[in-house]
């Protein structure tokens, strides 16, 4: 039945979000919508919220009030589908040092790692399965973290900064991951300072004072150089 979960999910949809540390209010009555398809990119200043509401949409936190749809399965009541339906790349990296990176993929796919896993080709893996993760560049390890987050085939991908401070070979590699992922059904939500990724989005937000609103692309990469 959950295979079946995984493979349904075509739309996503999230209202009213509502997340309060003591007194600040950092995310309020945030929604959007996303389908099938979609890239969406959440945009905005170091400390406007953009990490708290992805780690909400990945199940990380759990807000004061709100909901998360995904094709009718209401996230924050069920919440055991989170690992199902949605991977999630976190700011931090995840790996384990000092295992290989064949190692770390196992922790996540289990002891077989399936010889033909389109995700080592599409990420450009293979050549660095035997290698430690510490020995591994900054690039390496998150396109690595990348395949580890994306084991359970889930159809949502939430990507908190997914290429910050990598070179424009690694950027590209990433970029071009995410949007073979898309063209398969699959749905994207990123927060992003890059301009490439602002536009390669098929929606863009902007989360600013604890509200997100709607910008089209050029005033997005006008706000993102006007920092």
């Amino acid at each position: 039945m959950e295979n079946n979960i995984r493979k349904a999910v075509e739309s996503m949809e999230v209202r009213d979000i509502c997340v309060r540390f003591r007194r600040k209010t950092v995310l309020d009555h945030v929604s959007f919508e996303a389908a099938s398809g979609d890239c969406v990119g959440i945009l905005g200043i170091n400390g406007s919220g953009k990490s708290t509401l992805l780690s909400v949409l990945a199940g990380i936190l759990k807000p004061a009030s709100g909901s998360f749809t995904c094709s009718g399965h209401e996230m924050m009541r069920e919440r055991r589908l989170f690992p199902r339906m949605i991977a999630y790349l976190p700011q931090e990296n995840p790996l384990m040092e000092d295992l290989s990176a064949l190692d770390n993929l196992k922790l996540w796919y289990g002891k077989n790692i399936p010889a033909g896993l389109p995700v080592l080709d599409q990420l450009l893996l293979r050549e660095m399965l035997t290698q430690k993760v510490r020995d591994l560049s900054g690039g390496m390890k998150r396109r690595l973290s990348i395949a580890c987050a994306v084991c359970e085939n889930q159809r949502i991908m939430i990507l908190d900064e997914p290429t910050s401070s990598l070179d424009l070979h690694q950027k590209e590699i990433i970029r071009r991951y995410i949007l073979s992922y898309t063209e398969r059904g699959g749905i994207a939500v990123m927060s992003t300072h890059d301009e490439q990724e602002i536009r390669m989005c098929t929606s863009l937000y902007y989360l600013s004072g604890s509200t997100l609103c709607r910008i089209n692309a050029d005033e997005a990469v006008k706000k993102l150089k006007e920092g």
